[in-house]
């Protein structure tokens, strides 16, 4: 019997703030990074191609620049692999992005290598370093896309009939809209840019629709 077909579940952070980079001797590269998931500021390992990287890097503005020529002098030498280079610690502060959808999934081969841990893997082992004594659940994600983020600014209301209470869920609703729109705009099928907005269900959809419409 043929094996099920892997289908990733992506899901859209807002906020990266990556603590260290590392390298090793692939084409992929690893951030060790926090963000927000389930309203909670959590800290997971964020994989990405240096394509995505740079992307990153690019967004990221003057400090990704900074950061940028300060990879570029790592790798013109011979390092180890894997190599960690520590942002927070070299340049005192994480490297923050801010301002992008940055779409992400939970790896199929880490999923499978997670089954044969029970779940706990220690991430040391991923990059050779020693065993770490504790047992510990990991966040592994990896980059799909990220693109800027498109922010729905309402100029005033068109229906008057909008009570205050209703206001702010009324645009919470549009701007999961247009996180819908930019979704498909930028390569997600339709299914996927509703699961992404979180308007997977019909009546969400059309209420999120109607929001966006109310607002001009």
């Amino acid at each position: 019997m043929d094996a099920q077909e892997y289908n990733p579940h992506y899901i859209q952070i807002n906020e990266l703030y990556i603590d260290t980079v590392v390298i090793d001797d692939t084409d992929f590269i690893t951030l060790w990074c926090f963000t927000v998931l389930d309203e909670e500021y959590k800290f997971v390992y964020l994989g990405c191609d240096f394509t995505q990287f740079n992307l990153i890097l690019i967004a990221a503005g003057e400090k990704g620049k900074e950061i940028a020529l300060h990879l570029a002098e790592v790798l013109d030498k011979p390092y180890d692999a894997p190599t960690l280079i520590p942002i927070k610690e070299d340049f005192d502060e994480y490297l923050e992005l801010t301002g992008h959808d940055l779409i992400i999934y939970e790896p199929l081969a880490l999923e499978d290598d997670f089954e044969e841990y029970d779940e706990d893997l220690p991430i040391e082992q991923l990059f050779g370093g020693k065993p770490n004594k504790t047992r510990q659940k990991y966040l592994i994600y990896q980059l799909d896309k990220l693109y800027p983020s498109k922010v729905f600014e309402p100029e005033q209301l068109s229906q008057s009939a909008l009570t205050e209470c209703f206001e702010d869920d009324s645009l919470e609703l549009a701007q999961l809209y247009y996180d819908y729109l930019n979704a498909v705009e930028n390569g997600y099928s339709e299914v996927e840019a509703r699961q992404l907005s979180g308007l997977e269900r019909e009546l969400f959809f059309r209420m999120a629709r109607k929001a966006s419409e109310l607002w001009k």
